[in-house]
């Protein structure tokens, strides 16, 4: 009894230890990235010296930090809206309809979480670069470089995080529900406005969250997509970091940490509650 005990408590210590060491890999680059963002150096060096908030006041009066920022928000909320808009009738339509092949649909639609997203970038490039030609059908074509382009790849690459929130709300609602409001002379558009709709919205919102972030934090296809004239803080971020590694990289990035961890947050509250309904 007493070696089944001391294996069980050496087990668990092991278990704190390595633990203590992935979180530790994990966070200390993190903190590293803090340090320097209010450090006193012009450009990056670990130890840092002084302490110093201006970096993170250049990046508000900076013209370029400024329009990026204003650029990431646009394709951030378009692109959130479409995905979640799209996300949630398909979820609708899969799981209200007896279609054939529901599976395959659905796997297909998650693919973006699957293929790497540098394959996808590469397809990208070509199709919103010079376009593909159905006969008269052009789908793309000069679309770098665009808040159209940039919201189009961004809608695919989003798609499948309001997909996965909503069909799991929807497996929460009662069809009864829905078939009482139908019974009562309530049209599909009414019964999914008035009935539907309000019991998956904590669903809606965390997709939409998830979407917003996967647009803001997405870098790989923003780098294919981006011009000189139009880009987004990521890809800003990466071409100076690469060039002058000024501490006011480190300063947006921690900002952008913080606003990712605050609405991170916001989506699994969204989700809990739509647990709880």
């Amino acid at each position: 009894m007493r070696l089944t005990v001391t294996g069980f408590s050496t087990g668990r210590a092991l278990l704190a230890v390595f633990s203590l060491l992935v979180a530790t890999a994990l966070l200390l680059p993190i903190v590293i990235v803090v340090l320097l963002s209010v450090g006193e150096d012009r450009i990056m060096a670990f130890p840092p010296r002084g302490f110093t908030l201006n970096w993170f006041a250049d990046a508000f009066t900076s013209d370029r930090w400024r329009s990026r920022f204003a650029s990431s928000l646009q394709v951030g909320a378009v692109s959130a809206t479409a995905a979640t808009v799209l996300g949630t009738l398909t979820a609708l339509g899969l799981k209200r309809t007896k279609l054939p092949g529901k599976s395959i649909i659905y796997g297909l639609l998650l693919t973006p979480l699957i293929v790497p997203t540098v394959t996808v970038g590469i397809g990208m490039f070509f199709v919103w670069l010079e376009g593909w030609s159905f006969g008269p059908l052009v789908i793309g074509g000069g679309l770098t470089g665009s808040l159209l382009g940039y919201v189009m790849a961004h809608t695919v690459l989003a798609l499948p995080y309001p997909l996965i929130t909503v069909t799991a709300s929807l497996m929460t609602v009662d069809r009864n529900l829905e078939l009482a409001a139908g019974g009562m002379g309530a049209s599909p558009w009414v019964t999914f406005r008035r009935v539907t709709l309000p019991l998956i919205m904590p669903g809606v919102w965390a997709g939409f969250i998830l979407a917003f972030l996967t647009s803001w934090d997405e870098v790989i296809v923003a780098l294919y997509m981006a011009t000189p004239q139009f880009g987004t803080i990521p890809v800003e971020l990466f071409g100076q970091i690469r060039q002058s590694p000024t501490p006011t990289a480190a300063a947006i990035s921690t900002m952008l940490m913080v606003a990712g961890v605050v609405i991170f947050l916001a989506a699994l509250t969204f989700r809990r509650r739509g647990a709880q309904q």
